[in-house]
């Protein structure tokens, strides 16, 4: 009997889920865990694909191959694009960062995004219309989340004006936040 083609992706896929199910146990040091240590080199091909894919686990991929495989290149593009695509489908926003009363504390997550430099922007700028809901979880942090009403865009306006040293006044209101990230966008589009 021939074997299964299909499952050592599905064993890749399962790994990468339970990676990103536990992420909060681990914070991203993805080769501390048991589930890293299944991962063989017949996998690294298989790591690509989902990672060139950019479905929901391409950056947990992304990040695996940067650490098992480094010879696995991703142009500045491709990897702001993982970020963002991850950034845009999240529903914690833990791991990309708090907003606090004395500024920003980037998370796993944020600071690799940060570390991209320049090729994120794009990317970003177009979250700076995105008002859902950025939800984080931790007793007081949840709580001047939930009361400040963060959202999509209050980070990314966040992120870019850190990644750019540019002025922030984070205020409790929305309403007053709103017109520094439209500022921020002015900008943003003057220096294409």
């Amino acid at each position: 009997m021939a074997a299964d083609p299909g499952a050592a992706k599905r064993e890749v896929v399962a790994i990468l889920e339970a990676l990103d199910r536990s992420f909060y146990t681990h914070w991203g040091s993805v080769e501390a865990t048991p589930e890293y240590a299944r991962l063989r080199d017949a996998h690294v091909p298989l790591l690509r694909e989902i990672a060139d894919a950019n479905g929901e686990q391409a950056l947990l991929a992304f990040r695996i191959l940067a650490k098992r495989a480094p010879a696995e290149r991703f142009s500045p593009t491709a990897k702001a694009i993982l970020y963002w695509t991850a950034f845009q489908r999240d529903t914690q926003y833990n791991r990309w960062g708090l907003i606090t009363k004395s500024g920003f504390v980037p998370g796993v997550y944020g600071a690799e995004l940060l570390a991209l430099g320049a090729p994120i922007t794009p990317f970003l700028q177009k979250s700076l219309r995105d008002t859902r809901r950025a939800t984080v979880f931790g007793g007081e942090d949840e709580r001047t989340s939930r009361i400040e009403a963060h959202r999509v865009c209050d980070y990314a306006w966040v992120l870019l004006a850190t990644l750019y040293d540019r002025p922030l006044a984070f205020h409790a209101d929305p309403r007053l936040r709103d017109p520094q990230i439209h500022d921020l966008d002015i900008w943003v589009d003057g220096r294409k």
